[in-house]
């Protein structure tokens, strides 16, 4: 009886291996360049196991093949292809977008706010991207600057208080206080007041979601290559209490501008506005859309309270957690290198001075010098160390013999590009003008690509942009940072986190300037 409880042990491992295993001639069996995977790791044990960041795992990855312009890795067990040649990238994200519109990313029932803007595929991202693509022009984000500027001003009497002491503060942690309150107002049209009180329900919600435990982490990293198990589980990668207090909190504020007639010209109002008219547009009727190539898809579906609080949810999540840690990287860099941080200020107070003392949207706008910047903090720490792309049908790679079957996975490694000599000699230094426009122009502007590109690029980047150039003000403004002994450099990046950001904080002292 032993022997045969052995021998069924070793032909269901045998199994088990032949099946794990069983793809990993595909690159060889091409002709294209890969390193030997490991079995249930593929080529990322370093960062399944969280013994590397991902920036770290894909930097070292990117450096593989110099000499190539693709080359093949594993995840798991799922053959995907790496991208090291910037034409390549701009074939993928813009001239065959049509091959590689999706990314792949498995949505659950059970997960509902995970079908939002990112991960929504075809026809309904198509229509979703169209309804929204009109909240993020220049027109709405100048109607409600004043928002946002709302919000610079009482995080400007946080960060005079907080320069009344001479003890470090956790800049990331300051700066998240500000992103969570203009999101909660430009969004959701509700005062959070998470400046001073951080115990409400979005702070609590906001660190959950920046804190995820290492299952739904790993979970994360995972469900793209093991979609099928992924939805056969119905894994919930959002904390169900977070998804509960979005739905609840999105339904409730639906009813009471709906009942009252409440307007503010904020995201909330447009969502709103899409779910009753089916549009932005207010020449349409809402019966009928056209896509951005001008082919009729018909009628788009309604947005139903679901869809608003997933729409809701990646807006919160992605304007918040981002922004605040651009704005603590920026400023760990300036603070490391006073001159730049100079210079950044006068940009500051010279735009304000011109109009008036205040802070405008068009003040903003002026800021040149912060933009490069900011353009620089972006490439340095990409908010994003990769994306991927799945391809959709059989897609021949230009310049090559390589056929890549239907559902194949292409990566293109931001992190890679953005520190690479040969595009940004000096990688590791922070020099802003790297950004001024004549050094853009000698650049393939596929080397940078902090939000993306193409159709599928970032819907949010301006008011992202806009967010992060308020927050910075609003600390430049009147103080400079400063390195103090708890700054940690290099630093350290948290190896649990699926965006750029660090292991251990970014200490610094704010200090008033007379």
């Amino acid at each position: 009886m032993w022997d045969i409880l052995k021998l069924f042990l070793l032909l269901l491992l045998g199994i088990i291996y032949r099946f794990l295993t069983s793809t990993f001639n595909f690159w060889k069996s091409r002709g294209v360049q890969f390193r030997k995977p490991t079995v249930l790791f593929g080529n990322f044990s370093d960062m399944l196991l969280f013994r590397k960041s991902l920036p770290e795992n894909i930097k070292g990855m990117y450096e593989w093949f110099e000499d190539e312009r693709y080359f093949g890795v594993f995840r798991v067990r799922s053959p995907m292809l790496i991208l090291r040649d910037p034409d390549l990238v701009k074939d993928i994200f813009v001239k065959n977008f049509a091959c590689f519109s999706n990314r792949g990313i498995p949505v659950n029932s059970q997960d509902p706010l995970s079908a939002h803007l990112f991960n929504l595929e075809g026809k309904k991202w198509k229509s979703l991207r169209s309804k929204l693509t009109p909240a993020f022009s220049s027109g709405k984000l100048k109607r409600m600057f004043y928002l946002l500027a709302e919000c610079g001003e009482e995080f400007q009497k946080l960060i005079d208080t907080s320069s009344e002491t001479d003890r470090p503060y956790e800049i990331r942690e300051l700066a998240a206080k500000f992103t969570i309150d203009v999101i909660g107002s430009c969004a959701f049209g509700i005062q959070i007041n998470a400046l001073t009180d951080e115990e409400s329900e979005f702070h609590r919600a906001a660190k959950k979601l920046s804190k995820p435990s290492y299952t739904a982490t790993l979970w994360r990293m995972l469900r793209t290559a093991l979609p099928k198990l992924y939805k056969f589980l119905g894994v919930q990668v959002i904390d169900p209490g977070v998804s509960r207090f979005f739905k609840d909190m999105v339904s409730q504020m639906i009813s009471q501008r709906e009942e009252h007639g409440i307007k503010r010209h904020d995201f909330m109002d447009l969502l709103i506005e899409l779910k009753n008219k089916g549009t932005l547009d207010e020449s349409a009727n809402g019966q009928v859309w056209n896509n951005e190539d001008g082919e009729e898809i018909g009628r788009l579906p309604e947005l139903d309270e679901n869809s608003i609080a997933a729409q809701a949810f990646v807006f919160f999540t992605a304007g918040y957690e981002t922004s605040s840690n651009i704005i603590a990287f920026c400023l760990h860099e300036l603070a490391l290198n006073t001159e730049i941080q100079e210079r950044t200020r006068r940009d500051i107070q010279d735009a304000i001075e011109n109009r008036n003392g205040k802070l405008t949207y068009d003040a903003v706008q002026d800021m040149k010098y912060l933009d490069m910047v900011i353009a620089e903090t972006l490439r340095k720490y990409p908010p994003a160390p990769m994306l991927s792309r799945r391809c959709e049908h059989q897609y021949p790679v230009p310049g090559s013999k390589l056929e890549l079957p239907a559902g194949m996975r292409v990566i293109i490694p931001i992190y890679g590009f953005h520190h690479d000599p040969k595009y940004y000699p000096n990688p590791a230094t922070f020099d802003p003008e790297r950004f001024t426009e004549e050094n853009k122009r000698t650049r393939h502007s596929y080397t940078y690509l902090p939000f993306g590109e193409g159709p599928r690029n970032c819907i949010g980047m301006r008011f992202a942009l806009l967010q992060i150039k308020v927050g910075i003000i609003s600390f430049l403004k009147k103080h400079r940072v400063e390195t103090c002994e708890r700054t940690i450099t290099p630093i350290k990046f948290s190896r649990r986190s699926l965006v750029t950001t660090s292991e251990k904080g970014f200490w610094l002292k704010i200090v008033q300037c007379s």
